[in-house]
C-alpha cells in the first residue's frame, strides 16, 4: 500500500516531465539546469567499493558513459550504497545533478529520494559550487508541494527527505504555514492524519528514514506540537468561506488541539 501511495505521487512522463493539467515548469527547468551546473565536475579515475560487495569495474560505465545518458541500470545501486560500502565524496559530487534528475524522475530503479538526501547532507552538498542548484530544485519541490494536485512526491516523503538534506526546515515550515491556498491545506492535512501518529502526547512523523538526532527533525515536531501549526490553522479559518476547505481546516484543528501538551523538549526523540 505505501509503495502504491507513493508512486501515485511520483511523475509517469519523461525525466523533466511531470504529469499535470499544469505542467510545473520551475520544477522542469530546475533539474534541467543541474545538467549545466555540474558540466565542470570532472569524473575521478576510479570509484573505489567494498572488495566483498562489488568490484571496481563494476562501476566503471558510470564514469566512462556520458553523464546525461545515464539511467537507474547504471546508477540505481550506487546511489543506494554510495558513502557506505561503494565511492566516495568526489565521485558522488560527478554523479548528484545526474542523480538528482533521475530521483525525481519515473526510473523506478532509482533508491528512495530520502535514501539519496540523506548521502547529500554527508557528502557537504551545500560546499559545492553547485549548491545553489541545488537549492533551486529544493525550493521547485516544496513550491509544487504546496501548489499543485497532484504534486510530485508526497508530502511526508519530501519533507522527511528535505529534514534530511538541509540544516534547516524551518523557512519550509513557515512557507507552509501561511495555507494560502487549498493544496497546501490538503497536504498538512495528508501529513497530520497519514504521514504522522500520536505517542506520549506528541504529534511526530512516521516515516522511518527520518533522523532524529537532526536539529531539522526537532523542528517540525515542535511546529506540529508547540503551537505554530495550530496557530496557521486557526489563522486559516477566517481565509476561506468555500465549505470544502473549511470543513478540512476543521479536521486539521480537531488533530492539533489534542497533541502537545504536558511534554519535555528532551523527550522529542
Amino acid at each position: 500500500m505505501e509503495a502504491e501511495r507513493r508512486l501515485s505521487c511520483r511523475s509517469r512522463g519523461g525525466p523533466f516531465e511531470i504529469e499535470s493539467d499544469q505542467p510545473d515548469r520551475g520544477l522542469a527547468l530546475a533539474l534541467e539546469a543541474l545538467g549545466e551546473a555540474f558540466s565542470s565536475v570532472r569524473p575521478p579515475a576510479a570509484i573505489d567499493c567494498c572488495p566483498y560487495c562489488k568490484k571496481a569495474h563494476d562501476f566503471a560505465p558510470v564514469l566512462t558513459h556520458p553523464r546525461h545518458r545515464l539511467t537507474g541500470i547504471e546508477l540505481g545501486d550506487y546511489a543506494f550504497s554510495v558513502l557506505n560500502t561503494v565511492g566516495s565524496e568526489a565521485d558522488l559530487h560527478y554523479l548528484a545533478g545526474r542523480i538528482l534528475q533521475l530521483l525525481h524522475s519515473d526510473d523506478s530503479r532509482m533508491p528512495d529520494i530520502e535514501v539519496f538526501y540523506d548521502k547529500l547532507r554527508r557528502a557537504g552538498w551545500q560546499s559545492w559550487p553547485q549548491a545553489e542548484s541545488i537549492a533551486a530544485v529544493f525550493d521547485a519541490l516544496w513550491h509544487d508541494l504546496l501548489t499543485r494536485d497532484p504534486s510530485h512526491e508526497c508530502v511526508d516523503t519530501l519533507l522527511c527527505a528535505l529534514g534530511l538534506a538541509e540544516d534547516t526546515i524551518t523557512p519550509r515550515l513557515s512557507r507552509w504555514a501561511n495555507l494560502d491556498c487549498d493544496v497546501a491545506v490538503r497536504r498538512l492535512y495528508e501529513f497530520v492524519t497519514w504521514g504522522c501518529r500520536q505517542k506520549g502526547g506528541l504529534l511526530i512523523p512516521c516515516n522511518a528514514f527520518w533522523n532524529r538526532a537532526l536539529p531539522t527533525y526537532r523542528e517540525l515536531v515542535i511546529w506540529l506540537n508547540e503551537g505554530p501549526a495550530l496557530r496557521a490553522v486557526t489563522v486559516a479559518f477566517d481565509r476561506y468561506d468555500d465549505p470544502g476547505p473549511l470543513e478540512v481546516v476543521a479536521d486539521i484543528h480537531g488533530l492539533l488541539v489534542m497533541v502537545g501538551h504536558g511534554y519535555e523538549h528532551d523527550n522529542i526523540a
